[in-house]
């Protein structure tokens, strides 16, 4: 082979390696991340401003906290419908967002929240 095919696929796989190393690790670490981690960072997100609960940086005093919550609400549903819309399931004035009505949660983020939430 001669030289200038040797640099010139040289060169060109510069950019490629590139782009791998910055896009891997995003990938990577997307795939590790099991639906129970996902729903912890989800309640971490969203939660945690009103909700105590173990594992939060910083403790809400709004809500009640999460603890016990397989115990409270043994019934999916009911805990699938208060975060969906909790001023239909709870109260019409309640200060919770209704998180699936408005679309700040789809279906997977809710359930993967509940799988988190039923740890507590």
């Amino acid at each position: 082979m001669n030289r200038w095919r040797v640099n010139h696929f040289l060169q060109s796989l510069v950019p490629i390696a590139f782009c791998s190393l910055l896009v891997m690790p995003v990938l990577a670490a997307d795939k590790a991340k099991t639906p129970l981690d996902k729903g912890k960072a989800t309640a971490t997100k969203l939660c945690q401003a009103c909700h105590e609960f173990k594992g939060a940086n910083q403790a809400g005093t709004v809500g009640p906290p999460f603890v016990k919550m397989l115990q409270r609400f043994p019934k999916r549903e009911r805990l699938r419908d208060i975060i969906y819309d909790p001023q239909k399931a709870i109260k019409r004035h309640t200060m919770m967002p209704p998180f699936g009505r408005h679309g700040f949660l789809n279906k997977q983020e809710t359930e993967q929240l509940i799988e988190f939430l039923y740890t507590l």
